[in-house]
């Protein structure tokens, strides 16, 4: 297994990961490729099984002027589903959390679904927490 940062030319493998995760038409290759160049917040990481996409990791790098630390969160976590039991969610969740260790990150965080039971534990077996803390989203 490999896993990588994703650069502009995993802009084909990356995309077609997304689609399977997040579905059509939510994004374009264009503005995957432009995220993938300019935006210094968010690290992607992709892995490879057998020279395979297998899976890929989004986290987003959060700063503020109130806090002396940062924090990460991860926004997204896909493996295909032929590579899932394997290993392959792991070592990504290890290896995005490896690269951030010299980045002042006091900790990650992330959201998912409330009966997505199987993520949940996915999570809790390496380590991740329930927090108490409410999400409110206002949408426009």
């Amino acid at each position: 297994m490999e896993i990588r940062l994703a650069t502009i030319h995993d802009v084909d493998p990356l995309f077609e990961l997304n689609e399977q995760f997040n579905g059509r038409g939510v994004t374009t290759k264009e503005l995957m490729a432009d995220s993938l160049m300019n935006n210094d917040r968010e690290k992607v990481f992709l892995a490879f099984v057998d020279g395979v996409p297998a899976g890929f990791c989004c986290v987003q790098l959060f700063k503020s002027v109130c806090y002396a630390t940062n924090y990460a969160e991860i926004t997204e976590l896909f493996v295909k589903e032929e590579y899932r039991r394997q290993g392959v969610g792991t070592a990504l969740l290890a290896f995005a959390e490896d690269y951030f260790k010299d980045k002042n990150v006091k900790g990650f965080q992330l959201l998912t679904g409330q009966n997505n039971k199987a993520a949940q534990a996915f999570y809790e077996k390496n380590g991740y927490q329930r927090s108490e803390e409410w999400l409110y989203r206002k949408k426009r």
